[in-house]
């Protein structure tokens, strides 16, 4: 089930948090919680994307997103993600998230974000492609930042983050499903 009662505590927390720019670090902290295990006994992968929208939603809030979405009647979508995980969340362990937004291009936004243990060690990573879109499709970056008043261009792509889009461009769509070749 979705962390509904965790989203509205950092709405809660959130609401009154000092602003951000566009381009800010929102920092937030979660404990791993027995209902947020597999059946290893560590964070279930499915919970982290989870609670990485957690770290998203409060990034939005405190700069602004989250109103000019309301006002505009717009919405954000998932368009990829690329996930690293190196080392155990277990139970009750205490974590930093950091999110922040690292590039944008015409059609997405990419944040970056991290689950960091108390000692600084780096547990998992990710990096989220977003679109905003509405009922006529995809909103431009640029129309999103002109309702922040953000007027900075948008920050150098990082290099790795220039491979990745160009290995999901080169990925088969729709993917082929049986020895064949056979797409769905």
């Amino acid at each position: 089930m979705y962390p509904y009662l965790r989203l509205a505590k950092e709405f809660f927390i959130n609401w009154s948090a000092a602003k951000l720019p566009a381009l800010g670090t929102h920092i937030s902290h979660h404990i791993c919680w027995p209902w947020d295990l597999d059946v290893w006994g560590e964070l279930n992968n499915g919970r982290a994307l989870s609670l990485f929208d957690l770290g998203r939603y409060g990034l939005g809030q405190r700069t602004g997103v989250i109103t000019a979405m309301r006002k505009n009647n717009w919405r954000f979508t998932v368009a990829g993600a690329n996930v690293r995980y190196r080392h155990r969340i277990t139970i009750f362990k205490r974590i930093e998230m950091r999110t922040r937004v690292i590039f944008w291009d015409e059609k997405f936004l990419y944040f970056e974000q991290v689950m960091l243990f108390r000692d600084g060690r780096c547990a998992i990573q990710t990096v989220c492609r977003k679109a905003v879109v509405n009922d006529k499709g995809i909103v431009a970056c640029s129309a999103v930042l002109d309702a922040l008043d953000h007027t900075e261009k948008a920050p150098a792509c990082p290099e790795w983050i220039e491979h990745w889009i160009a290995s999901e461009n080169d990925r088969p769509w729709p993917p082929a499903l049986s020895q064949s070749g056979q797409h769905i």
